[in-house]
């Protein structure tokens, strides 16, 4: 019997400290934030899981891709870089809680949006983005959906399927006082909602 304990005690200790275990109990909000790949990188090689990281300011014009191999990422925030589109395969990130990616130069979701079934907040603010994919409901657990200073021209009814939003931040988007209307209706009345003064829409030839 006492064979047998120390043994599962043993497994159960590999098993917490290794970078692959990825349960969903993680009180990852506690844990540090990395500033940079190269610091992440090294505190990953020796044996530490990166669950949060903060690129903001970064110069960035691509995608660092080394990222999408770390499955363990609960927070990744991209604000104020120079990226147009983020194409690269994210449907690893089987955990992330939030991703933010302000004031780049995006003209649609991260390609692989749709798959990140345990967000809980996306920010997309101040991008280029014209369209909602109408497939966003598969975010079921999505909480905060923040668009504000897009270009967005389509928004479709899948956001009343959005169970668990909270707010919905569309301030700086035109929008017709019809299509605000039109999509408040969708909305239960707990989701709170920014919207910018409807625009007329009416412009000199």
């Amino acid at each position: 019997m006492i064979r047998l304990l120390t043994a599962s005690s043993i497994c159960a200790l590999l098993l917490g400290c290794s970078v692959f275990a990825h349960g969903q109990t993680v009180d990852w909000e506690t844990t540090p934030v990395f500033t940079s790949v190269e610091q992440a990188r090294a505190a990953r090689k020796a044996g530490t899981p990166i669950y949060r990281i903060d690129l903001t300011k970064r110069r960035l014009r691509t995608f660092p891709e080394e990222l999408a191999t770390w499955t363990e990422l609960r927070e990744v925030v991209l604000d104020r870089n120079k990226l147009k589109r983020i194409d690269v395969d994210l449907t690893g990130w089987a955990f992330i809680e939030r991703f933010s990616a302000e004031a780049n130069d995006l003209t649609a979701f991260p390609s692989s949006t749709k798959e990140w079934t345990s967000l809980r907040t996306l920010e997309l603010g101040d991008n280029a983005i014209d369209s909602i994919p109408l497939d966003i409901d598969q975010l079921t657990e999505l909480r905060t959906l923040s668009l504000w200073s897009n270009v967005i021209a389509h928004y479709p009814a899948s956001l009343g399927d959005l169970r668990h939003l909270e707010l919905l931040d569309l301030q700086y988007n035109d929008m017709t006082l019809e299509e605000q209307e039109l999509l408040q209706s969708w909305l239960p009345l707990s989701v709170s909602v920014n919207l910018s003064a409807p625009c007329r829409c009416e412009f000199d030839e």
